[in-house]
């Protein structure tokens, strides 16, 4: 029996190392729980030999050795929660969460959700990479030595770490010599080596904020929270103060599991009313028992249109719904009256949403043709956006990946100054992602930077190629580069594009799985096939590591330098991949430890990229100028807490001369609030609030509170309904077929595209609109191979019951989902909670591709996303939501339950 030559399954994998098999034996859960399950406490194991449904007591597993450690929870989910590991004699037992202090408004648990909870399942999965591997047949010298038509169709041989980097090593000095620069394509993070060697393409992406990335700086409000500076909506504590709280597309119990949810329902609590904008009402209005304003799928520009014309309209007949003195003191371009000086247009928005320039004012009848939403439902919300309660108005990033959505972050901008409700206690505008989802500010408790980071600048001339044309352009060997995306607060690195022509040879990712998540999967492989080599760099057996050719094993940020030889501080090795080791909110940052030593023959990709360079005859100094004990260190001693003044820094962590001597780091000894030792053993910093305090944020205050003094960040200093600079911005890429206009207009949705004639609303020939919201389940691609998340949450395709009717579907049922650019299977979930026309498709699940019929039976949506998705104003969005589809029930075997699969990498031949 070998690792080697797919004969090992499941269960022998688990016998296959000494950490995975303890851990694995502790955690007693790997198999999938049978139909119906037994009796509470029964002994019967299942097929593996193991019985998912025993938990034995903590007591009886724990004992009273071993420790509980705060551990890394690193998957871009955006939660940034809390996740603790109790640890004996090396094996993990027990997962918990933050239950350390009281519970309370001031000073809440930071709770984790179930992706958090199963990480255990993602640590020791079977689709762990063990050691170095090298596709079977694949030979270095390009060509027919690589032999790429079997790339994802063949097995693996086990190599050295030697053989490996040796191979990768030889093969990027041939291409760069015989190719250039342009022939080396990066879709990871970490591959700053070849920067070194000359240089590397990239990719440029507005990947998670759509249209959202593209001019809102310019605009005077700014992007998200997760950005510096990006400071747009109030802390969680004012929440309590709002009226109403506007919940537009976001879903915070399925994307961001933590403690954003908790913080809504205390203004639920409190008497705030909750009303959710989006195409389905989902589990996070459900629990804020919010009212549901239908959307169509990408037609939030004619909804938000309507409800400007509506509030215009209201206030007009005696209502006190706009706020006239907020629009023309704090906003230009309005109406004729706030225009802005060097405006090259003599219009302004007032006036087209009444019609005046295209004889079509924007009506709640007009719009409900294109949305659904019903008339009565825009006069309320535009009633209730009025001025005269006091609204928070929240958003996601998912609206505006949408074909036709290019005016929409200036739109709900719009709406909101036409309410007011920027900079007062209660009133809000803003993103919500990451740890902002409730609690906008600055940082409350921050770390510090390593003290010689060094990165290493990409000396390539225009090396980006939009993320969306990714593979058309490694296909054709041609891409348009057109710059990127900001570089201050008025200007932008946006160019005129330019063919580039190149001979992409190889393809090197780390972390990242860009096969498996990005949009036209089937073209993907074409290009992957097509190449010399292909590196990846991950700790798990992912779809791009199928098609790949070397595969180097990292640690995950649970693995470590266990060693205990210099005394209880050290660390040691830190992994470099993605948010290792430190995670932080607005009032709260996490320091978390290894708690395990490294796995089979993983390295962390210091050691990996440090090794590759000296066979590529370079400084590893100049990629990692200080270790990464010392990087570790320096990210503690240089964090600060916001003092009780709410405007100075002080000190956070209180660190020794035998510390700094303990650790073999360069540092000075220094007084703080913590000291290192209570930190590490916390592994966290809460900074306590109460009702009152100084530590409090408002959105826009100062500017409000002095609009001269505090300007904004666009050309006027004032929020822009009328931009200049955004429209010169995007007209002068040159992508679009028609000129952008400075103020927010209409532009058709992909719901009109769905009909071969719109006026005769004839169906096209894929006539659904399917779309790709977050689930629990996973985040992004990853955790998606975790059983105990596969048994709780299916794979599903989310259908409403009137178009399911039609098509003669149950819950249940195995449905073909597709159109031109492939075929998909998924489970059906019928439901009245989905608006006729639109399907929803959760993200982020593995293909299995079937090269018979072509069907991918993992249900990957990004089988059916091709580039007809993209954008036609701005060509960096990613539009992968204007995806249009049919479906069918499927007439084939059933679609067998998730956890009952077999591991992929060691699956029987």
């Amino acid at each position: 029996m070998s690792l080697l030559d797919g004969s090992i399954r499941r269960r022998d994998f688990l016998k296959g190392g000494a950490a995975a098999t303890a851990a694995v034996a502790a955690m007693g859960l790997i198999g999938c729980a049978p139909n119906g399950g037994g009796e509470a406490g029964a002994k019967e194991t299942d097929a593996d030999g193991m019985n998912p449904h025993v938990v034995e007591s903590d007591t009886a597993i724990l004992g009273d050795e071993g420790s509980w450690v705060t551990v890394e929870c690193w998957a871009n989910c955006g939660g940034r929660c809390v996740n603790k590991a109790f640890v004996k004699d090396g094996v993990v037992l027990r997962q918990k969460t933050n239950d350390d202090q009281e519970d309370t408004l001031e000073t809440p648990q930071q709770r984790s959700c179930p992706r958090g909870h199963s990480l255990r399942q993602h640590v020791f999965n079977a689709n762990r990479l063990k050691y170095p591997m090298k596709r079977k047949s694949w030979q270095p010298g390009g060509g027919e030595n690589a032999h790429g038509d079997l790339r994802g169709e063949e097995g693996w041989e086990r190599i050295s770490w030697e053989e490996a980097l040796g191979y990768v090593a030889e093969e990027l000095k041939r291409v760069y010599a015989d190719y250039g620069p342009r022939s080396v394509v990066c879709m990871g993070t970490e591959w700053q080596v070849l920067n070194l060697l000359g240089g590397r393409v990239e990719w440029n992406s507005t990947e998670s904020y759509g249209n959202w990335y593209l001019a809102p700086i310019q605009m005077g409000t700014t992007v998200g929270n997760g950005f510096p500076d990006a400071l747009l909506i109030n802390d969680r504590l004012d929440m309590l103060n709002a009226d109403t709280i506007v919940l537009y597309g976001i879903n915070p119990a399925w994307h961001n599991g933590g403690n954003p949810s908790y913080y809504y329902r205390l203004a639920k609590e409190n008497g705030t009313e909750f009303v959710f904008v989006g195409p389905d009402y989902n589990v996070s209005a459900a629990m804020l028992d919010a009212r549901w304003i239908r959307v169509r799928p990408g037609t939030d520009t004619a909804f938000l249109l309507a409800v400007a014309y509506e509030m215009l309209r209201l206030d007009e007949s005696g209502e006190s719904i706009v706020d006239w003195d907020f629009l023309h003191t704090y906003c230009v371009g309005f109406d004729a009256e706030s225009m802005p000086e060097g405006a090259a247009l003599d219009e302004n928005f007032r006036e087209y949403v009444l019609g005046t320039y295209d004889g079509q004012p924007k009506t709640p009848e007009w719009a409900t043709e294109i949305c659904g939403t019903p008339v009565e439902d825009i006069t309320w919300y535009a009633q209730k956006v009025g001025k005269q309660d006091n609204v928070t108005l929240l958003h996601s990033y998912a609206p505006s990946r949408y074909k036709g959505t290019i005016d929409l972050p200036q739109l709900f901008m719009t709406v909101a100054c036409m309410g007011g409700h920027l900079g007062r206690p209660g009133n809000a505008c803003g993103s919500v992602f990451n740890t902002e989802s409730a609690n906008g500010g600055p940082r409350l408790v921050k770390l510090g930077n390593p003290s010689k980071s060094a990165t290493v600048p990409n000396p390539l001339e225009r090396p980006e190629i939009c993320k969306p044309e990714i593979w058309r352009s490694l296909d054709e060997g041609v891409y348009y580069n057109r710059g990127g995306y900001r570089k201050g607060p008025i200007d932008n690195n946006f160019l005129p594009q330019e063919e580039i022509r190149f001979d992409p040879k190889i393809i090197v990712n780390d972390f990242h799985n860009p096969l498996q998540a990005t949009e036209d999967i089937n073209r993907g492989i074409k290009v992957f096939k097509k190449m010399d080599m292909v590196v990846d760099v991950h700790y798990r057996y992912t779809l791009t590591s199928q098609y790949a050719d070397i595969l180097l094993p990292c640690t995950t940020p649970w693995e470590g330098n266990l060693d205990k030889s210099k005394g209880e501080l050290d660390v040691a090795t830190t992994s470099t991949m993605r948010l290792s080791r430190f995670q932080c909110s607005r009032d709260m940052i996490l320091v978390t430890q290894p708690i395990i030593a490294p796995m089979y023959e993983a390295k962390n990709e210091t050691w990996i990229f440090s090794e590759l360079a000296k066979l590529l005859d370079l400084d590893p100094s100049e990629l990692y100028p200080i270790s990464d004990i010392q990087s570790y260190y320096d990210k503690i001693a240089g964090a600060e807490v916001i003092d009780v003044d709410g405007v100075t820094y002080k000190t956070l962590v209180t660190i020794t001369q035998d510390d700094i001597d303990a650790w073999d780091v360069e540092g000075e000894p220094q007084e703080g609030v913590i000291s290192l030792q209570d930190l590490l053993k916390q592994g966290m910093y809460i900074v306590p609030r109460e009702q009152g305090d100084n530590l409090g944020y408002i959105g826009y205050k100062d500017f409000i509170d002095d609009p001269e003094a505090n300007p904004r960040g666009s050309a006027s200093g004032k929020m822009e309904i009328y931009c200049q600079a955004k429209a010169d911005s995007i007209n002068g890429i040159g992508y679009a077929q028609e000129e952008l206009k400075p103020y927010p207009t209409y532009h058709p949705s992909t719901y009109e595209n769905s009909f071969s004639n719109w006026e005769a609303k004839e169906s096209g020939t894929y006539p659904f609109l399917m779309y790709q919201p977050h689930y629990l389940r996973r985040a992004h691609t990853n955790y998606d191979e975790n059983v105990w998340t596969q048994e709780a949450f299916q794979n599903p395709v989310f259908i409403s019951a009137e178009d399911a009717a039609a098509k003669g579907i149950e819950t249940g049922d195995t449905v073909l989902v597709f159109n031109d650019a492939g075929k998909v299977l998924r489970q059906a979930s019928v439901t009245n909670l989905i608006m006729p026309g639109g399907i929803a498709m959760p993200h982020g699940p593995r293909t299995y591709l079937d090269p018979e019929t072509g069907i991918d039976f993992g249900g990957n949506e990004n089988m059916l996303v091709d580039a007809n998705t993209q954008d036609e104003f701005f060509p960096h969005m990613n539009g992968y939501n204007s995806c249009l589809v049919d479906f069918e029930k499927y007439d084939g075997e059933p679609l067998p339950a998730d956890c009952m699969r077999e591991p992929v990498l060691w699956t029987e031949e």
